[in-house]
């Protein structure tokens, strides 16, 4: 009898301890819940160390971002987390502003962390900071000011003056320079106020020009006036009886105190002929040439033909065919007299 009461009880014990050991696997607890991207914790349950079975906790999204969908909510069964369903992105601050003669680049996005940079219009300078950036709660800083560019006083001159002696003068205003009498203006005349608050182009100089008087020789001044020849002085020349002109008859003088183009020049006309060049024909002999006479000059009128040679050559032949007819004569006369002359062996 005994030994069955200690039997039930070794029984009742085992069986108590194994629903003991079901009831803990039934209330297993959870390790701290991890969210979707870009979420944290809620304040309520950031601080929390324990997550029974059974336990919810909420998630929010991290600061710049906002909650586009899904549930806050993640619940722990049986030690696993429920699986994470908020999504997250990121803050769009939408507009920086309106820059009055001016504009935001926008091409680096407008959600949060990003940057807008700012820019004034030409003759526009900006006033204030150039760059906003996307925060949790908006546009960091403030809209700038772009305010119409300034250049300072007109500079001065030596020998000449500006047509403004304003303190400042606004973005494209011009300033024309003038020289005092007897100097010249050399380069630009207007200078005109830019974006950078800087005049341009340099302004001119005012220099004195003054030309020496151009002698050329046998001629005289038709036209112009007299000494000091000035910036844009002109003289005309006309060369004298008897000379002729080589180069342009008018000058002036120009900002480099010289005259252009260059003076001309009077000069005698040349007194010579190129003489005419003739071909003749020419035979060969056999006697040493002699030299020949000078021929005629260009000028010299030309001389009627000679029959002198021709009368010499008649003559010639004529004395040569009377000495040639004698010869013969003589030849046949001494041949007769041979024939009429005894044989020596008959005497």
């Amino acid at each position: 009898m005994q030994s069955l009461d200690t039997s039930r009880c070794w029984l009742l014990a085992s069986c108590l301890c194994l629903a003991s050991m079901v009831g803990t696997v039934q209330a297993q607890d959870c390790t701290r819940p991890v969210g979707g991207n870009n979420t944290v914790l809620s304040p309520e349950d950031i601080g929390k160390t324990e997550f029974v079975d059974g336990s919810s906790v909420t998630f929010k999204c991290d600061i710049g971002y906002e909650q586009t969908g899904g549930s806050r909510t993640m619940t722990c069964t049986k030690g696993e987390w429920s699986t994470p369903t908020m999504t997250c992105e990121r803050k769009n601050c939408g507009s920086p502003g309106e820059v009055l003669n001016g504009q935001f680049d926008l091409s680096g996005g407008t959600k949060f962390g990003d940057t807008v940079v700012a820019t004034c219009n030409l003759g526009f300078k900006l006033i204030g900071s150039n760059r906003r950036q996307c925060m949790d709660g908006g546009w960091s800083g403030r809209v700038p000011i772009c305010e119409v560019s300034k250049c300072g006083r007109a500079p001065n001159i030596v020998n000449g003056r500006p047509s403004s002696n304003a303190e400042s003068h606004d973005y494209g205003a011009p300033v024309s320079y003038s020289c005092n009498s007897g100097f010249t203006l050399s380069g630009s005349k207007t200078i005109v106020c830019k974006g950078d608050e800087v005049f341009e182009p340099a302004p001119p100089k005012c220099i004195k020009v003054e030309c020496p008087y151009p002698d050329v020789s046998n001629a005289i001044v038709i036209e112009g006036g007299s000494a000091p020849y000035e910036y844009l002085s002109f003289l005309t020349f006309e060369c004298k009886s008897g000379f002729v002109m080589t180069g342009l008859p008018s000058i002036t003088c120009e900002i480099e105190s010289q005259w252009k183009p260059s003076p001309p020049e009077c000069k005698a006309p040349s007194t010579t002929t190129k003489p005419t060049t003739t071909t003749t024909a020419t035979t060969t002999t056999t006697k040493k040439p002699t030299d020949k006479a000078p021929g005629p000059k260009p000028t010299d009128k030309p001389k009627a033909p000679s029959n002198t040679g021709a009368i010499v050559g008649g003559v010639i032949g004529a004395l040569a065919l009377v000495a040639v007819a004698i010869g013969c004569f003589l030849a046949f006369k001494k041949k007769g007299a041979k024939r009429s002359s005894p044989p020596v062996d008959s005497l």
